[in-house]
């Protein structure tokens, strides 16, 4: 079938060049992969296996049915022949699917051998027939006992390949060893096969180039596409090798490409031809119909005269304009005089012009008897015959009297338009400008109108240009922004707006000047940008502690019971009951600590007060958190060589070095190391960062450095400033430094930067080194609270979770106190007022239904004003450690609360010493 069109013939090859480039870069990039050592696990490789081959069974089977179904005067012999050995080799193909290794028996028992015989069978008989058929692609249509002969022979082929390769696989060469591959006979066959299709394939790119025919278009790249199948399957020892999956691939794309083919050729091709046949006659009845038409309905007025140019007949619109006169009743009206040509010195160029052959064109002006007057603009064409002997004349025109009227109003507009006018031709020059472009560009009016638009028009990016300019000339407007030079050399930018008119291939360009507009902008969208990154890290920290809340009180009761019943209950610690228990308290202290680091990097968890920390284990900390984030391009290391004690937060110092780290990783292109080492230092006057205060001094120093790209020097100056970052717009919020600037200058802390363009960077931060006697405080407030029990003092546990006030019950019953538990704060009210009895401790949960614990402890305090207050809370947004001590709080916990810290917190309100008496 011929594409109609030579454009389509082309789009329709260049459409099928570029399919099988693609497959040839695919192909390509195969054989330089090791496809052929990478292994496909036998029991995945067999489906896949499966399924490509039926998909493939199946296309052969479609194009089969196609055929055969197909008119038997519609169907060459060539297409025959294609869709017989397509079913064959089908047939031969769902033979080696269910040959194949691991396939239960056909027959006879499954084996590499059977299953590769079955496979060269189908694919010589499949490249034999295609390579006849590409030297003979056009035979002529079969009758029926020819179409079941030639069946009924491949069907004979086909049951000899079966009874061949069941019966007699000892007498079959050997194609396969397990242990090494393909034999050389195998090679060599697929090696002929692969030339056998290659030759097809050019003969039918030939073909498609030369005739046009859809079919040989479209079966060039089918055939393509098998010939680089062959490949694949050419050379491999493990039959499970992704390049044998990659070649089934391959297979099933051609024949899919082959089915297409068919379709066009026996499905589509009558449709087609029965639309083109309606669409000619269709056509030919608009065009008789038009013609017929045209003169009497056209609003145009039309004149037409003979060889002299006497008037003949004109239509309704020319009579409209220009009504009878005697000398026309007379039938003396003449296209040459007046009425019809009023001006003599136009009628003489006119009657020159046409009388030599040519179009005339040109505007003459018609008055009527009662004045009024028509301006027409007219087109006047020689008729000539076969000899090209002039028969007569016909003249058509336009009657522009509004138009022309309208373009002096627009013109009038344009001078006092704000916006800049430009009106440029096809070659760039400029034909019009209005007053407000002069002002705007600093040319005089003179001076522009011999400029071209290029002198004007600064290109920034000349593929954008051309795009436009397509963009242009395709939809006859386009808007877009752009720069334009001022005579004083400056650029500025504008905004235009072009029409493009096809008929005159004229430019109309409207210019705004947009500079102050853009500048507002900017600063409107920085604004914006700043306000929406503020707003995400708000929304994150509020979603992160919503389910801190809840999954802290889970916890609690996880890590409460399972502490008190290893410690109580398990008495033998290797036990395995032990040590499962010992496995959910591991499992959970990894979640409590998960939870904690999820509240200090999205910053919804308060400062819980500067405290005595040891920040080598909070080095330990983000470096194990950080080390399954970061890619295995970037080795994360850390060297303590003092390990001394600072007074800081340690939620904040993590979330110092989790900022610095990232940064440190985002520094880094692609292979580097981020180092954080910890070691003293003294200063000799060094400039801090932040305070600009110079120090001096011995200093307990945290490095955290990168061999990254580095900071410009121009850049070191703004680094702490809110909002400011380097990363592009949707990577970085500009915030990490600013909040480290701010932490740093709550705890007294001091940071020096040395960086430098593709020299890496170092951040150092500075604090001061707590004295030794009080580390050593620091690791006894952390010992063991075995030994401390109390002696029947009365405590209040206050918490809306069962399970967490339970085990707060069971924990200090166990220690020696007495315990009422309350799920409901109104219940301690109410119990307290009523009851007249003293308490000696409250432990409350903060976040309950309708009432917070510190309102609770400020009611009970009302009625028992030194009553030790403990809070719990698994989060607390707006409540930290520091604000609830100013309330009357004694001390203060986050969930799951350690059981031995809440034990001596308790031991140290009511004065209990640890050593038993």
């Amino acid at each position: 079938m011929l594409i109609p069109g030579v454009d389509a013939k082309h789009k329709l090859l260049s459409r099928q060049l570029s399919l099988v480039a693609v497959f040839v870069v695919l192909f390509l990039l195969a054989m330089v992969l090791p496809l052929t050592n990478i292994h496909i696990p036998h029991q995945y490789y067999l489906p896949l296996h499966t399924l490509l081959e039926f998909a493939a069974i199946l296309f052969a089977f479609l194009i089969f049915a196609a055929v055969w179904h197909t008119p038997e005067k519609e169907v060459s012999t060539s297409l025959l022949l294609i869709a017989v050995t397509l079913l064959a080799a089908g047939w031969l193909d769902f033979a080696h699917v269910m040959s194949y290794k691991g396939m239960p028996d056909l027959i006879t028992p499954s084996s590499p051998q059977k299953s590769i015989a079955f496979w060269l069978f189908a694919r010589i008989l499949f490249a034999g027939i295609i390579l006849f058929i590409s030297f003979f692609p056009n035979l002529h249509p079969p009758g029926r006992r020819f179409r079941y002969t030639v069946l009924a022979a491949f069907s004979v082929i086909n049951l000899g390949i079966l009874w061949l390769v069941f019966f007699q696989e000892s007498s079959l060469i050997i194609t396969y060893n397990e242990n090494i591959g393909l034999s050389q006979f195998k090679i060599v066959t697929e090696w002929l096969i692969t030339a056998a299709l290659s030759i097809a394939a050019f003969r039918y790119y030939r073909l498609a180039r030369a005739s046009g025919q859809e079919f040989s278009t479209l079966m060039f790249a089918a055939i393509t596409i098998a010939a680089m199948s062959e490949f694949f399957f050419a050379d491999y020892v493990v039959i499970s090798d992704t390049s044998n999956l990659i070649g089934h691939f391959y297979k099933v794309v051609s024949y899919a490409l082959i089915y297409r083919a068919m379709f066009v050729v026996i499905v589509r091709k009558p449709y087609q031809t029965l639309a083109m046949h309606a669409e000619t006659v269709q056509k030919i009845n608009e065009t008789l119909r038009s013609q017929a038409m045209a003169l009497e309905s056209s609003a145009t007025p039309i004149f037409l005269t003979d060889e002299n140019g006497v008037l003949r007949w004109r239509n309704p619109a020319s009579r409209a304009i220009l009504p009878p006169d005697a000398s026309e009743d007379a039938g003396q009206a003449c296209l040459f005089s007046a009425p019809i040509t009023p001006d003599p010195r136009i009628a003489a160029e006119l009657k020159k012009t046409v009388e030599a052959g040519r179009i005339w064109r040109g505007a003459i002006t018609i008055t009527r008897t009662n004045g009024e007057s028509f301006i027409i603009n007219r087109t006047v064409t020689p008729l000539l015959n076969d000899n090209g002997i002039i028969e007569g004349y016909v003249s058509v025109g336009e009657n522009v009297t509004e138009s022309t009227k309208a373009l002096l109003r627009h013109k009038r507009v344009l001078d006092t338009a704000i916006d800049g006018f430009v009106i440029v031709d096809a070659k760039g020059n400029l034909l019009e400008v209005n007053e407000a472009y002069v002002k705007m560009s600093g040319y005089s009016m003179e001076e522009l109108l011999t400029m071209g638009i290029n002198q004007l028009h600064v290109t920034q990016s000349a593929e954008n240009a051309q795009n436009h300019l397509q963009k242009i000339r395709t939809q006859y407007r386009d808007q877009f922004e752009t720069h334009h030079r001022h005579k004083d050399g400056h650029i500025f930018r504008v905004e235009v707006s072009v029409t493009y008119d096809p008929e005159s291939r004229h430019f109309f360009i409207f210019t705004r000047d947009i500079s102050e507009r853009e500048k507002a902008e900017s600063v409107k969208q920085e604004l914006e940008r700043q306000l929406q990154q503020s707003q995400k890290m708000q929304a994150l920290g509020q979603l992160t502690g919503g389910i801190a809340h809840d999954f802290n009180n889970i916890l609690a009761a996880i890590l409460g019971y399972s502490n008190l019943a290893l410690e109580r209950f398990v008495p033998d610690k290797q036990s395995k009951l032990a040590i499962y228990l010992k496995e959910v308290i591991t499992a959970s202290e990894r979640a409590r600590d998960l939870i904690a680091k999820m509240l200090t990097f999205t910053r919804t968890q308060a400062s819980t007060g500067v405290n005595l920390i040891s920040p080598a284990s909070v080095i330990h900390e983000v470096v194990a958190m950080m080390l399954p984030s970061l890619p295995s391009s970037i080795q994360l290391q850390s060297h303590i060589e003092d390990d001394l004690c600072i007074r800081m937060d340690a939620g904040e110092l993590s979330q110092i070095l989790l900022n610095l780290v990232i940064n440190a990783r985002d520094a880094i292109d692609t292979h580097g190391v981020i180092d954080i080492h910890l070691h003293q230092t003294e200063l000799h006057g060094e400039i801090c960062a932040i305070s600009q205060q110079r120090l001096t001094g011995k200093y307990l120093a945290i490095d955290v450095s990168d061999n990254g790209g580095g900071i410009s020097p121009e850049n070191m100056s703004r680094l702490f400033d809110p909002f400011f970052t380097t990363k592009e717009v949707g990577k970085g919020t500009g915030l990490g430094l600013s909040m480290v600037q701010g932490i740093l200058r709550r705890s007294d802390a001091h940071i020096l930067v040395e960086s430098g363009a593709n020299l890496g960077s170092r951040f150092r931060l500075l604090f001061s080194i707590v004295p030794a006697s009080e580390c050593k405080s620091l690791a006894a407030k952390n010992s063991s609270a075995e030994g401390i029990t109390g002696t029947g003092q009365r405590i209040w546990v206050v918490d809306d979770e069962p399970a967490v006030g339970g085990f707060l019950r069971e924990l200090l019953t166990g220690a020696g106190y007495q315990v009422e538990l309350f799920t409901d704060p109104y219940k301690v009210m109410n119990a307290l007022a009523n009851e007249e009895v003293a308490i000696d401790l409250l432990i409350t949960d903060q976040t309950m239904p309708g009432i917070t614990g510190v309102t609770l402890a400020r009611y009970l305090h009302s009625m028992q004003p030194d009553l030790p207050v403990i809070l719990c809370t698994g989060y607390s947004d707006g409540l930290d450690r520091d604000e609830a001590l100013r309330k009357g709080i004694r001390h203060y916990f986050t969930k799951p609360v350690p059981a031995a810290a809440l034990l001596t917190t308790i031991a140290d309100i009511f004065n209990i010493n640890s050593e038993k008496p």
